[in-house]
């Protein structure tokens, strides 16, 4: 089976792609990035200061930037309220800066871009640190919260709501879920809702198909969260044979 040009690796609050070559105008989005090159430098620019060179850069949550089409490329999108972010020993302070970088993490990206989910597992933790894995399944009531929330994708989520149902107070769910998750829970639906949407677009929906099955208003919306959140339109990504997703449900870290 033909590999696809984008590879798509996605977790409960992070999101890897392989890509190949491709540049991008001025742009910001939600996420916090981290970039390097498959083969090379990865090049950023910052209207702030100026182009940015190296093995691998951090292009901090809401930084405006643009790229030009550098060559195969690895890009990790951290949600910026997630502890991970939270803790990530390389944010610095502001803008877009450069990494210490281990020349070893190219050839797992490469396997990564085969669909060699063992190899992006080993690159994200290559990227922002191996920590003792806990998750939602280790706390029986924020798991059946998460279940609940994934089978409620199509209409509103409410923290009210969901606390009622597991039979806690919203205050006690918010402080057990983020716990247990690594990110408060309205974050935790807006990332479920990309994902359920991502699905049903490599399934086969249409744009307004699947953003009507994860609870956004209509393609338009959904495109403008993706755009915000990860800088590129999800048409870039979603065309059939342009990209292959595989959706990881490995335990957050905390």
């Amino acid at each position: 089976m033909p590999v696809a040009p984008f590879q798509l690796y996605v977790w409960p609050h992070h999101l890897l792609i392989l890509s190949p070559a491709f540049a991008s105008a001025r742009h910001r989005h939600h996420a916090a990035q981290i970039a390097f090159g498959l083969h090379g430098p990865v090049v950023f620019e910052s209207p702030q200061t100026g182009p940015h060179r190296a093995d691998m850069l951090l292009i901090p949550p809401d930084t405006l930037h643009a790229h030009p089409a550098f060559g195969a490329s690895a890009f990790l999108y951290l949600e910026p309220e997630s502890i991970e972010w939270v803790h990530f020993s390389g944010r610095g302070e502001g803008g877009i800066v450069p990494l210490p970088f281990n020349q070893r993490l190219r050839s797992v990206a490469r396997r990564a871009a085969a669909r060699d989910a063992v190899a992006a597992r080993s690159l994200v933790d290559g990227l922002i640190g191996k920590s003792p894995r806990r998750g939602a399944h280790d706390d029986a009531v924020v798991s059946h919260a998460c279940t609940l929330i994934r089978g409620s994708l199509d209409g509103p989520v409410t923290l009210a709501a969901v606390a009622e149902a597991v039979h806690l107070s919203p205050s006690r769910l918010a402080h057990r879920f983020r716990e247990a998750t690594g990110v408060p829970m309205r974050r935790y639906v807006l990332w479920c809702r990309l994902r359920a949407a991502a699905e049903a677009a490599m399934r086969g929906s249409s744009l307004t198909e699947a953003a009507h099955l994860a609870g956004f208003a209509d393609s338009a919306h959904l495109s403008r969260t993706f755009r915000a959140m990860f800088g590129v339109a999800p048409s870039l990504l979603f065309k059939r044979g342009q990209a292959g997703v595989t959706f990881c449900e490995t335990a957050a870290r905390t």
